[in-house]
């Protein structure tokens, strides 16, 4: 089923007043009188004031698009919507003050068993870029399984855009459980659930740049050795993504 941004839009901001203690028009005031450069720099500032990541970043789209909702009809959140209305899929917890962006520790990919998040995250916002196209080798498949993600779908989509980026001739297909990763050889496999993502890598000895743990997953075409998990869009960095060239050019090169 496909999923209703607006819908989950005017639920967020339905409930923001009564979860955090200010409307719609509200945030909007506070994050312009913040004066910041950058859109990265709000999001940080919002996620100190209590925000997850995703209802963060959602919120400063919002605020880049002239504090108007992305999705949601204006005349529906006039003033900030207010009446009662059901809660984000994660509520978001009451505004409090919080570390300084620079004291607070950026994600890291982690073992596969230590990760163990107590419940996912709401759906993160969508991007401006298209959604992950089904076409190719092993569309059909790749659909279904990248919708097995759940909550987690749109960050397994902003993976495969990166490596995609990175490695514009890479074959991404779905495969029996996972989504592989060609080139031509397989070198990379994404096994997605509700829970978390795991990116499998195929390097070896190599470190894994620092950030993906040794590890191994089974069922793959690719001799993984690395594996490590994915919950947040800012673990997808340049640091990751070199990672992903790694394993392709011990496979491929």
């Amino acid at each position: 089923m496909a999923i209703d941004y607006a819908e989950r839009e005017r639920e967020f901001l339905a409930g923001l007043e009564a979860d955090t203690g200010h409307d719609l028009a509200g945030w909007m005031v506070l994050i312009e009188a913040q004066k910041l450069a950058h859109r990265n720099d709000i999001i940080d500032w919002l996620r100190t004031k209590g925000f997850h990541f995703s209802w963060a970043s959602w919120l400063e789209r919002i605020h880049h698009n002239g504090g108007k909702p992305i999705y949601a009809a204006a005349a529906s959140v006039a003033g900030g919507l207010t009446g009662a209305g059901p809660s984000p899929a994660a509520p978001l917890p009451a505004a409090r003050p919080g570390p300084a962006a620079s004291e607070r520790p950026r994600p890291v990919l982690v073992p596969a068993a230590s990760a163990a998040p107590a419940r996912p995250p709401p759906t993160p916002p969508p991007s401006n870029l298209p959604a992950v196209p089904a076409g190719g080798t092993g569309g059909t498949d790749l659909a279904a399984i990248l919708a097995g993600a759940k909550a987690y779908r749109m960050l397994a989509d902003h993976l495969i855009r990166e490596v995609r980026k990175a490695l514009p001739d890479v074959v991404v297909a779905g495969r029996d459980g996972y989504v592989s990763f060609a080139h031509p050889l397989e070198f990379a496999a994404l096994a997605v659930s509700p829970r978390e993502l795991r990116l499998g890598l195929e390097l070896g000895d190599d470190a894994g740049q620092g950030v993906v743990p040794r590890g191994r997953m089974t069922g793959t075409a690719a001799t993984v050795t690395h594996v490590g998990v994915l919950t947040d869009a800012r673990q997808v960095n340049a640091t990751l993504i070199e990672a992903v060239r790694q394993a392709d050019r011990r496979v491929n090169r």
